[in-house]
């Protein structure tokens, strides 16, 4: 009887999860682990959750685009093996600062492939009605929508764990390896054995990379997501208005998400009380809905923006899988990972 692989998946965040539930369904014994349950400073658990083809522009990277909208198709696959997965919205709605910049965003997108169409103030008031200035013009991508990334995350983690993964908790120090073949891990000054190890941990993962004299092309880039507690706001889809990008929560209440202040940590604060009056703005309200949190976290970017998906080095054994955006990509690229480890 043919020994199962064994292998070890660094990393519970999205990436991590779809990596680990794809190995298992495919035949591997995988180990995840991961550093803290539901930390709330984690790529994922600061994600914003906006799945579709509109989140990019096309003519930015037209290679990734075209991957991306590759990507989307897994979506549909993953509800079919999964059930539900944790959506909070169905549909965006865009537009610029222009009536002629929104048309020429519709148009572009609509040369590329994305099904998107324009829409006028009052079809925009029976989308949104609690919009307090709707704008002449908008785009509306009705196959976009907005997920709770921790939610899928988890979802994938139990999947995983249902066909036999094993989840363990603890902080991967160190790599293993004999020659230049991956043995395993070490976990909290413990040695793990492994046929593989995969790095889903993203910049975390150049860290461990180096232990075995790997460099991956990898560096951090800071985001930050707010979210507002519960009240009578009405939304209803996802919301791009210029700089302001807008979903409700799966549980309640408002999601936005936004570049990182040049000041770092320091300038959150004027950050969260900038977008709540956004909102309040949007919404025509005399105040903004009550801060819930903010937390800046450390997306992982590639030097080349490509996705890394694969063996890494000259270490046999190594992969790495890593990318942006993860949630879009993840689906997909835990499936490749899946196929690249073990042969199919």
């Amino acid at each position: 009887m043919k020994r199962r692989a064994q292998v070890i998946v660094v990393g519970g965040g999205l990436m991590g999860a779809s990596a680990a539930w794809h190995l298992t369904k495919a035949g591997a014994a995988v180990t995840l682990v991961e550093r803290a349950p539901d930390d709330l400073f984690s790529a994922t658990a600061s994600s914003f959750g906006w799945v579709g083809a509109s989140a990019s522009t096309p003519s930015d990277n037209p290679e990734a685009f075209a991957q991306r909208l590759k990507a989307l198709e897994e979506f549909s696959r993953l509800a079919r093996e999964l059930g539900p997965l944790p959506i909070a919205a169905r549909g965006a709605l865009l537009w610029c600062s222009t009536e002629d910049e929104t048309a020429a965003m519709i148009a572009e997108h609509r040369a590329a492939g994305t099904r998107m169409e324009g829409l006028a103030r009052h079809q925009v008031a029976e989308m949104e009605p609690m919009l307090a200035d709707p704008p002449p013009l908008a785009a509306w991508a009705p196959d976009d929508f907005a997920l709770e990334p921790a939610a899928l995350a988890r979802q994938l983690l139990a999947a995983a764990q249902a066909a036999g993964a094993c989840v363990r908790q603890g902080t991967v120090e160190a790599i293993e390896a004999t020659g230049h073949r991956v043995t395993g891990v070490v976990i909290d000054g413990h040695p793990l054995s492994a046929d593989i190890v995969v790095l889903t941990n993203g910049h975390g993962a150049c860290t461990l990379a180096s232990t075995v004299g790997v460099d991956l092309p990898v560096h951090a880039s800071p985001a930050v997501l707010i979210r507002f507690g519960a009240q009578a706001h009405g939304l209803r889809h996802l919301v791009c208005a210029q700089d302001l990008e807008l979903r409700p929560a799966l549980g309640g209440g408002l999601v936005s998400a936004a570049d990182c202040p040049d000041d770092g940590e320091r300038g959150l604060p004027a950050l969260a009380a900038r977008t709540g009056d956004a909102i309040a703005q949007l919404f025509g309200i005399a105040a903004a809905p009550p801060l819930l949190s903010i937390h800046a976290a450390q997306r992982p970017m590639t030097a080349d923006g490509k996705p890394l998906c694969g063996p890494v080095g000259t270490i046999e054994g190594l992969h790495a899988v890593v990318a942006h955006p993860g949630v879009i990509l993840a689906p997909l690229l835990g499936r490749r990972c899946a196929e690249a480890v073990l042969g199919s």
